[in-house]
């Protein structure tokens, strides 16, 4: 009889040791008892000194004669669980589902067809030559900073065809489900044969198919989101880091990884090329591109179309048309529409209206579970909270108990509003509350590209990667909420967006527009907003190095919560003195209150460390976690988020 090591999928924990009668490998799957559950678990490897005190459970089944998971997988595993201070199981349930990899294996036809050729332009070429050259020497990354339009993208197809044909496979990653449809398409076609996408949308079956596919080689190009990362392919030549910029390329729940670092990661690991790939690079990237991490590649042109126009509106002596539209848009819009162009309009809230409140106290209606304002949804007549998802009938005010309850604020549902009253068209919204499902967001997207619909509406969605030729202005109706966030990447995000959504108008041979609204025109970031201008660049990572923040520095953020105030405040100065005390380098910022300070009934606490040293930092989390597990209640919670992107 021997022992052995089996990683599950659990929060805490996650490593039980069991016994088996017959040798087994690492990256097994086996079936395994765990209470009263079975559950489906990795072998990571023999335990040669089992504890004698405990009778240890055997094995129910191997689901495999060879391991899907093998060595550098399970490494990727096992360095994740050691930057984001997380334990082993947590990792294993937050980036892969049991579902899927405790599946029984497929063996899909991948169709082929006649590839689309391409011709790469003056600009194109230096670029993927560059690549080329190193595209077999084991691991580095690249940072491809080009403009927005498909510039990057036919570089990336002549490379990704590259590497299929030495026999290895490509993984290219998005940052949002909604690219997906557009991509599997294009990609398809230019590749030569079908290219899957995986990700949480797709229907379980479809995700099984795509991960089996992937894992077994039949598929030589995958296609996904954060989670395709860890499909556990044994060939992959290559990855490719689209948009490498977004925020959503963070997971928000435990493990908090950066899809984008972890990319890097597994390339290390792999001894593969990792290619970075943004028309406004992320800091950190910048700055490791900079200083020689990564190689830097240029783009300054679109092969077939100029950048469009900006224009600013300043908003503060405008009476907008039904609150929400300059006479300037207006007619940017008429006159769009009158040619048989398209638009596409940004609005960085849902819903009808944001805010409701008391005529008769003034109070602002807040949820209450969290305590964040209510957003009205006229299409159901019902107020939500964005957070929790709790829905209620349009309530009495919580102070004094009038019902003359008013609202303000312009979401998607009354900028749609407004827009099918003044054009007299219909127009397609797109936002999280309107797109519930796959299928619907392929249908509508299609919809817009076949022009059924002369003008989108909707939230970030419309302005991260979407490609229509006939797009020739991108509206902004309101921005301005970015700019007061709590949030040292506010700045950077604001800048990004906006030269994401210009990026939609005039990527074909008509010239494009872009309208921004705003009430803060004198804002430095407007006079910025130039893919070729890097003075946006240079001025913030001025501003980070002088305040210690990233990429100068590492930072945590940890949030405490608890159901009782109290409690949770006690505890949180409680972690501050003891890592306050044992810091060296780093700085322990005061213990605040969370921005949302109450979210699903759970009172929120925060700590901020900065620290320029990995090491200490790494620490310093560890010593947070001991304090907790050893001085108080189980129903406290402590939330870690390294390299942390939001800050509510």
């Amino acid at each position: 009889m021997k022992y052995y090591d089996v990683l599950l999928p659990v929060p805490t924990g996650g490593i039980y040791t069991y016994t088996s009668e017959t040798d087994l490998q690492a990256g097994l799957r086996a079936s395994v008892p765990l209470g009263r559950r079975t559950l489906t678990g990795i072998v990571l490897k023999e335990n040669t000194a089992p504890n004698s005190k405990i009778k240890y459970r055997p094995i129910n089944e191997i689901l495999e004669e060879t391991p899907t998971f093998n060595e550098k997988y399970l490494e990727l595993l096992t360095k994740l669980s050691e930057y984001y201070c997380a334990p082993m199981g947590g990792v294993l349930k937050g980036v892969i589902s049991e579902q899927i990899y405790a599946s029984d294996k497929l063996d899909l036809q991948i169709e082929n067809f006649k590839r689309e050729e391409l011709t790469l332009n003056a600009a194109q070429v230096p670029v993927y030559e560059n690549i080329k050259k190193v595209l077999y020497n084991g691991f580095s990354t690249h940072l491809v900073h080009g403009i927005t339009g498909r510039v990057k993208t036919e570089i990336f197809v002549e490379l990704a065809t590259d590497v299929i044909s030495s026999g290895k496979q490509v993984l290219y990653l998005v940052p949002e489900i909604s690219l997906t449809p557009q991509m599997e398409e294009r990609l398809s076609k230019r590749i030569g044969f079908e290219v899957r996408s995986y990700h949480s949308k797709k229907t379980p079956k479809k995700r099984k198919e795509a991960f089996w596919s992937f894992v077994n080689g039949s598929m030589r190009m995958m296609l996904g989101a954060r989670s395709a990362l860890f499909v556990p392919a044994k060939e992959i030549g290559m990855i490719i880091v689209d948009e490498e910029h977004e925020s959503s390329y963070k997971q928000d729940e435990i493990p908090s990884y950066q899809l984008r670092d972890m990319a890097v990661l597994y390339g290390k690991i792999l001894n593969i090329p990792v290619i970075l790939a943004s028309a406004t690079p992320s800091l950190e990237s910048w700055h490791n591109a900079k200083t020689g991490r990564y190689i830097y590649h240029s783009i300054p042109s679109r092969p077939d179309s100029q950048m469009p126009d900006i224009e600013i509106v300043d908003m503060k002596q405008i009476e907008a048309i039904g609150g929400v539209l300059s006479h300037k848009l207006y007619d940017a819009i008429y006159q769009t529409i009158q040619k048989q162009e398209q638009v596409i309009l940004l609005i960085n809230r849902k819903g009808y209206s944001h805010t409701l409140y008391c005529r008769k106290c003034g109070n602002i209606l807040n949820c209450s579970n969290c305590s964040v304002a209510l957003t009205y949804y006229k299409s159901k007549n019902m107020c939500k909270c964005n957070y929790c998802a709790q829905e209620v009938r349009r309530p009495k005010c919580h102070h004094c108990g009038s019902d003359d309850i008013a609202d303000y604020g312009i979401g998607t549902e009354k900028v749609t509003e407004v827009l099918e009253s003044a054009f007299e068209k219909q127009i397609l919204r797109l936002d999280t509350e309107n797109v519930k499902t796959y299928k619907k967001l392929s249908e509508m997207l299609k919809s817009f590209e076949t022009g059924e619909y002369s003008i989108m509406a909707g939230t970030q969605l419309v302005a991260k990667g979407l490609d229509f030729s006939n797009v020739t202005l991108a509206g902004i109706i309101n921005i301005d909420n970015m700019f007061t966030l709590p949030d040292f990447r506010a700045n950077e995000r604001a800048y990004q967006l906006l030269l994401q959504l210009a990026g939609r108008a005039g990527r074909a041979e008509k010239k494009g527009r872009v309208i921004i609204q705003t009430n803060m025109p004198e804002l430095d970031l407007f006079s910025r907003l130039d893919c070729l201008d890097t003075s946006f660049y240079d001025k913030e990572m001025q501003r980070r190095q002088m305040f210690n923040y990233p990429p100068f520095f590492k930072m945590c953020r940890i949030t405490l919560s608890h159901t009782n105030e109290d409690t949770v405040k006690d505890a949180a100065f409680m972690v501050y003195d003891i890592i306050r005390e044992k810091a060296e380098t780093a700085e322990v910022f005061y213990p605040a209150q969370a921005p949302i300070y109450k979210l699903q009934n759970r009172y929120r606490y925060a700590i901020i460390i900065k620290s320029p040293n990995n090491n200490e930092l790494t620490k310093l989390i560890h010593t947070a976690s001991a304090i907790l597990k050893d001085n108080t209640k189980t129903t406290l919670r402590m939330k870690t988020d390294r390299d942390p992107h939001f800050f509510m």
